[in-house]
């Protein structure tokens, strides 16, 4: 009977020492998880922050860029205006029909540059689109991995 007894105690001292360990790899694997959520949360605010830089940089050189074509656009509807004062010579009225289609085509150019610029706006928002789901894609399967399925039982 005494010997049934003291076999009870170390088994009953046994379980609760693996209950015991059990609960401390538990908490240090709920750490470890903690802290990559941290980490990654952490680097998404990065590349948050190096996307909203690279789109301001982008949008000061839209900016650049539409004002040197403005000022193009302008320059060139005053050389239109200066020509066509008046009925000259056959040759100006030849000047002044090659200074309107230079115009048409400087314009058709803005035209051109925009539809590619809208192009390569939209060509940016799908890869930024594209990269956010492969991001969250890699961040589950890396949550999927480091999944403590040994635990659930345990804390139910």
């Amino acid at each position: 009977m005494e010997e049934k007894k003291v076999l009870i105690d170390r088994v009953g001292e046994k379980h609760s020492e693996y209950v015991e360990e059990m609960k401390s790899q538990e908490d240090f694997f709920f750490d470890q998880i903690e802290n990559i959520q941290k980490t990654m949360e952490e680097k998404e605010a990065e590349f948050d922050e190096l996307l909203q830089e690279e789109r301001a940089k982008f949008e000061k050189l839209l900016q650049e860029e539409r004002a040197k074509l403005e000022k193009l656009l302008q320059e060139e509807r005053a050389k239109a205006r200066h020509y066509d004062g008046g009925s000259g010579t056959t040759e100006n009225r030849r000047l002044r029909k090659e200074q309107a289609q230079h115009f048409i085509n400087c314009h058709v150019v803005v035209e051109e540059f925009k539809a590619e610029r809208d192009e390569l706006i939209k060509a940016h928002e799908k890869k930024k689109v594209e990269l956010q789901k492969e991001h969250n894609a890699a961040l589950m399967a890396l949550m999927e991995k480091h999944r403590p399925d040994t635990f659930q039982a345990s804390s139910s």
